[in-house]
């Protein structure tokens, strides 16, 4: 079954709706997805929501992308926030403490407030679907295979049309069946490359804003 476990909505600084995504979770075959949406989790709470009256047929995984002290961390399978701002080794215990597990996502892209490099987290995301070269998701790889964690991927939409580009491949029919086969290493990759344009559009307006800053 297929999911995409990293996905960004209007609930933070995504552009497309909860309601959008999941139709566009629907039309393209996917199993489930993960709302993470930065530091919040009404976007997950909302899909999970409306999942339940209207698209019964996708599974929906809690989730947030969260901020610690050295970057950005995703945490699956709660539905109450971990403190932000703490180191990511405190985050990963807390996300263990609420019932979930912690997913460090692309680990060494730039400008993406990635950690740079791998604490003992639950799973890595390997293969982030805005990826130009895809230089960071083989370091990634790499890493997580030498560490011997289990791998994940993700397409980071903030669009509806890039939902389903990062593929996490499992058998699983609920949530609980998600984090289980993850934490098991059962998993395998799917991912295509967000479209160019969209890629150095955001980029672009990343740099911007950080030098104006």
């Amino acid at each position: 079954m297929r999911f995409d476990l990293h996905i960004h909505s209007r609930y933070s600084d995504g552009r497309a709706s909860v309601e959008e995504i999941l139709r566009v979770a629907r039309r393209k075959g996917l199993s489930g997805i993960a709302v993470t949406d930065h530091n919040t989790l009404d976007g997950s709470r909302a899909a999970l929501r409306i999942s339940r009256s209207r698209y019964k047929e996708i599974t929906v995984v809690r989730g947030v992308e969260i901020d610690t002290s050295e970057g950005h961390m995703i945490v699956l399978g709660v539905d109450e926030m971990p403190v932000l701002g703490n180191t990511p080794e405190e985050t990963i215990e807390e996300a263990h403490d609420l019932g979930g597990i912690a997913v460090l996502p692309h680990p060494y892209h730039l400008f993406r407030h990635s950690i740079g490099r791998i604490p003992p987290v639950d799973a890595v995301e390997v293969c982030n679907s805005k990826y130009i070269l895809g230089i960071s998701n083989l370091r990634a790889r790499l890493e997580a295979r030498r560490l011997g964690i289990p791998m994940v991927a993700g397409s980071d939409a903030h669009l509806a049309d890039t939902v389903g580009l990062g593929v996490t491949i499992l058998n699983a029919s609920s949530e609980d069946d998600v984090l289980e086969e993850i934490r098991k290493n059962r998993t395998k990759i799917d991912c295509c490359r967000t479209p160019f344009g969209i890629v150095a559009k955001r980029l672009a307006k990343k740099i911007y804003r950080r030098v104006i800053q």
